[in-house]
């Protein structure tokens, strides 16, 4: 982008004027080209939502007054007479493309010694798919049933973006109408110093770092993704994070009960392992229901028992989500307002930078404050949120770690267990040490148990211990 010196000093000033004037601290040092490309970065920036920020990530927390359990529906039996109708109202949504399905997709697999997009990992424990092509079977089955594919939005990042096109591209869409898949970036915010200066990556260039998973809601209307919405009159959007195989992707029960409760945004929840699982508490305070993020919920709270011994607040998010179209428009505001409802949180970490005299600092302990927003803080702003209780064992199996606990393996282990227990409902005596059951068959336990009744399963084949099988609706 060609700046003149008008637009140079105007933005000079934007960033004076909250007090950064040290990003240009080096200003002298740079040629031509390299003064461009910082002016290119930051005319993308927009100092009052950073002013605002900073001001939001230092505020004092507001003491949890008389924290209650929520109440939510309990889906844990999806085979109930009530559940069932809802499935049928679900599908309807479905039916009329009314639900677009949402992943937030801008993770890498380093934490999994991966050297590529997350979504890219393998997944399933015998045909090793991609999660993104597990999701993508999932949408097919939709496209098979009721005839039209549905839309899907993935959202990126600035790492991953150009990767995850091609790999779509390469594997030709894994069947679904390309023109139905949308991809979008992440956004990005300056990482803040402990004083709350903007720091430089090069004498040139701030850090920037992604701006939280509640940046999703942002991202969706200025990518546009809430105008094409608009347009072809989708009405709900179902948020799911790429990390977890198990989740069911369009859920015609949550999207019933959803519709019948009039709710902004609803919320899936599964009973947590221990107080300290790292995963974000449902609590209720007063009318608002509110997630408190595991790093944030007292002791107190998060270990209290009820007299059966379970955790009187224990019901934990997995971050998938139902939300209407018009309150994620209304919550993450326009191009022109920028400022978005959901409030900044501070993340405290390492970050290389540039010191006041340009030497690269390697820090040895946290130096620096990323500024992030979290999609569940949305829940408080949402009219009628919608809590609904899963078997968490059916539906959240999540690749975080290379290792352990929420690792590939244990994943796989999961979803063989589920798979198993999905034979056993329709009579089935399962020996097998592998089984996988296609989404492309069946996606869900009640679709799993339509699907059977049409296409027989031969369950005496299954009783054999070698037998890997993997089930397809051919």
């Amino acid at each position: 982008m060609s700046l003149n010196l008008k637009d140079e000093k105007k933005i000079k000033d934007s960033f004076a004027l909250i007090g950064q004037e040290q990003i240009f601290r080096f200003w002298d040092d740079l040629n031509k080209t390299e003064r461009s490309i910082l002016l290119d970065q930051l005319i993308k920036i927009d100092p009052l939502e950073c002013q605002g920020a900073w001001k939001e990530i230092n505020l004092s927390s507001t003491p949890i007054l008389n924290p209650q359990p929520p109440s939510a529906i309990n889906s844990t039996d999806p085979l109930n007479s009530t559940l069932v109708s809802m499935h049928e109202s679900g599908e309807e949504m479905l039916a009329k493309g009314k639900v677009a399905a949402f992943t937030v997709a801008g993770g890498q697999g380093t934490r999994l010694g991966y050297d590529g997009p997350k979504g890219t990992f393998s997944c399933t424990p015998i045909k090793k798919h991609s999660l993104f092509q597990h999701f993508a079977e999932n949408l097919s089955f939709f496209t098979k049933r009721f005839g039209k594919c549905p839309r899907w939005f993935i959202m990126t990042s600035h790492e991953n973006h150009a990767q995850t096109k091609q790999y779509f591209e390469r594997n030709q869409f894994f069947g679904l109408d390309k023109n139905k898949v949308t991809f979008f970036q992440q956004g990005m915010m300056p990482v803040f110093s402990m004083d709350g200066k903007m720091l430089l990556q090069e004498k040139n260039q701030l850090v920037m770092s992604p701006n939280g998973h509640g940046g999703s809601l942002k991202a969706l209307v200025e990518s546009g993704s809430i105008g094409l919405m608009e347009e072809e009159e989708i009405d709900c959007i179902s948020y799911f994070q790429v990390d977890n195989p198990m989740v069911y992707c369009m859920d015609p029960t949550f999207i019933g009960l959803h519709k019948a409760s009039g709710s902004d945004m609803s919320s899936k929840a599964v009973k947590k392992l221990s107080p300290k699982e790292r995963v974000g508490t449902f609590v209720q305070i007063g009318e608002t229901l509110q997630v408190m993020e595991y790093s944030d919920i007292p002791p107190q709270i998060s270990s209290e028992k009820l007299k059966d011994g379970c955790l009187r607040f224990g019901l934990g998010s997995i971050a998938i989500h139902l939300l209407e179209r018009n309150f994620v428009k209304r919550v993450a505001g326009s191009k022109k307002t920028k400022r978005q409802g959901l409030k900044y949180h501070g993340a405290h970490k390492k970050v290389c930078c540039l010191d006041n005299n340009g030497s690269r600092v390697h820090p040895q302990k946290p130096n620096a404050i990323k500024a992030e927003t979290f999609v569940f803080d949305a829940l408080p702003l949402a009219h009628d949120p919608l809590l609904m209780e899963i078997n968490r064992k059916e539906e959240f199996g999540p690749i975080k770690n290379l290792s352990g606990s929420d690792s590939r393996a244990s994943s796989e282990k999961l979803q063989i267990s589920r798979n198993q227990r999905w034979i056993k409902v329709v009579g089935g005596v399962v020996k097998l040490n592998k089984i996988e059951i296609s989404p492309l068959f069946a996606p869900t336990l009640p679709y799993f148990l339509e699907q059977t009744s049409k296409f027989p399963i031969d369950l005496k084949k299954l009783s054999k211990e070698s037998a890997l099988i993997e089930l397809q609706n051919t």
